[in-house]
């Protein structure tokens, strides 16, 4: 018996001497009483201490950046996860945190962290939480940017907003975060953090916005999970609200696009969150604020666990079901309208510019964030692309979106968009992106498609983002972004095609045919998935 006592306090006295190491376990940021930032440096010691200090964290590297610095990750789980799969089959709820997308916004990758050593650290009510949940923590996207001299910038190495990134995927650092970590891992719920938003709010919050994405997701948020985080930041001292700012009329919000964070989650049918960090408050307040907030985030996914992978495997499983079945519509075009619902909310009335601030109370005000669709396409069955279309494939399979190649001369009756005008304009990092115009109606024709022609079903997980990626109208496409600029059809000007009769007096224009096909009805092929 004395044997065994004396085993129990050996036991009992090393988890106390671990708790204490990964307590004492202090940021860059910290030590400097919140004067400074960690740097990239520092935070993957203070990562490496952490998990030397822990049995309950795993630490890893995903990827590089384009100037050769580690991007690290953690999971937290107990019993212990190490791989997606054993996440998946464990029956857990999968969350993850993640920070520093934009080099120069700092504040919530400082949270990041100090939540990194409360889940770390047994006894805390952060360390509670693995029992529930798998938590993916990624502290910096963009290390590149966060280190850039003289001072951090908002895009990467290269100046590239890697935010806007989402849906092109070109640069390194988001490719590889995308694949393996957010493609990898399924989380059911993520939280991106920035610096932004509006005083007198500690941290602000907003779900996707984007009218293709299953909205119960967002409506979900914006009923349960965002009361939870006002009421966890209220307790604490701080304020939270939605992002981005308002005025006596109403409050706006972020952007609708699915090259953002926030609206690509709600594509993959996952729990997609912002968190912003506004400007101006003191470091030390915006840290901490932010690890409550982000706290809190796991609080209510780990309370609320069955509801979370339901909502989330609804939207995944219907996703297949609406692509099996050729059902539904694609949005193309849409725009922000008020909700139904009303908030009451704080604004600064003061003039731009002004020092002093001038706070106004609103209550029942608007808030213009409700996805109204303006134009869709009926889903197809699947896409249909040629052999030369292997740009546009190579950026559907980054998305790990099944791309299917016919082993024979088929022929297959497919609708076809024609175009109307073509136009290019610099957009982001793109000097000559592609918006095309297209005519109203459809022709419904029969085609014969050679053995190595690319099929796209929709019927598959990544059916909204392939979708997206395929409609020509829609504002991230596989023409917007250039894959395809090989194969667009020539659109000739009445002077160009006067020119060409004067020595070809019977020239005729063909028909503008754009080059992805879509086949309408469920159709059994003969193909191979593409490896």
């Amino acid at each position: 018996m004395k044997k065994y006592s004396t085993i129990i306090l050996s036991i009992v006295l090393i988890l106390i001497i671990t708790s204490a190491n990964a307590q004492d376990i202090l940021t860059a940021s910290e030590k400097s009483g919140f004067q400074r930032y960690t740097s990239h440096v520092e935070l993957i010691d203070f990562l490496k201490k952490i998990q030397a200090a822990s049995t309950e964290m795993k630490l890893g590297f995903y990827g590089k950046t384009i100037e050769g610095r580690k991007i690290p990750y953690a999971v937290f789980s107990r019993p212990s996860i190490t791989q997606p799969w054993e996440a998946m089959v464990s029956g857990k709820t999968i969350a993850m945190l993640v920070a520093n997308v934009h080099g120069g916004e700092r504040t919530l990758r400082e949270s990041n962290l100090m939540l990194i050593r409360e889940l770390a650290t047994p006894g805390t009510e952060a360390n509670r939480l693995l029992d529930d949940l798998v938590i993916i923590m990624v502290p910096t996207i963009n290390p590149d940017g966060f280190e850039n001299k003289p001072r951090p910038t908002r895009g990467n190495s290269q100046g590239v907003d890697m935010n806007r990134d989402y849906m092109k995927l070109e640069q390194p650092a988001l490719v590889q975060y995308v694949q393996n970590i957010m493609l990898k891992w399924h989380p059911h719920i993520f939280v991106d953090g920035h610096n932004g938003g509006s005083y007198p709010y500690n941290v602000s919050y907003q779900a996707p916005s984007h009218a293709a994405p299953d909205q119960r997701l967002t409506e979900l948020s914006d009923r349960e999970l965002f009361p939870f985080i006002d009421k966890k930041m209220e307790e604490s001292g701080y304020r939270s609200f939605y992002y981005s700012g308002g005025n006596e009329r109403a409050w706006r919000v972020g952007g609708s696009d699915p090259r953002i964070g926030r609206n690509y989650g709600g594509f993959l049918n996952t729990f997609g969150i912002l968190f912003e960090s506004p400007g101006g408050q003191d470091p030390e307040i915006g840290a901490k604020s932010g690890m409550v907030a982000y706290l809190a985030v796991l609080q209510w996914t780990a309370q609320n666990a069955d509801k979370v992978m339901m909502y989330v495997n609804r939207a995944r499983r219907e996703t297949i079901e609406m692509g099996d079945a050729a059902e539904g519509e694609v949005p193309v075009a849409m725009t922000y309208e008020a909700e139904a619902f009303k908030v009451n909310y704080e604004y600064n009335a003061a003039p731009r510019g002004e020092r002093e601030r001038d706070m106004k109370k609103v209550t029942g005000g608007d808030i213009l964030k409700k996805p109204v669709i303006t134009k869709a396409r009926p889903r197809p069955y699947a896409y249909i692309l040629e052999a030369k279309a292997h740009k546009a494939v190579k950026l559907l399979r980054k998305h790990g979106i099944t791309v299917e190649v016919l082993l024979k001369d088929t022929e297959i009756p497919v609708s076809v968009y024609v175009m109307e005008s073509v136009s290019r304009r610099e957009e982001y990092d793109h000097p000559a992106a592609v918006t095309v115009k297209l005519e109203d109606t459809v022709v419904d024709t029969v085609l014969t498609f050679p053995g190595g022609t690319y099929v796209i079903p929709t019927g598959q997980m990544m059916g909204r983002v392939a979708a997206h990626l395929l409609e020509p109208e829609t504002n991230d496409n596989v023409i917007r972004w250039n894959t395809m600029d090989a194969i667009l059809p020539r659109m000739y000007t009445e002077e160009q095609i006067q020119r060409m009769r004067r020595y070809r007096s019977n020239f005729k224009p063909g028909l503008p045919i754009i080059p992805i096909y879509k086949l309408m009805r469920p159709t059994p092929l003969s193909t191979i998935i593409l490896n």
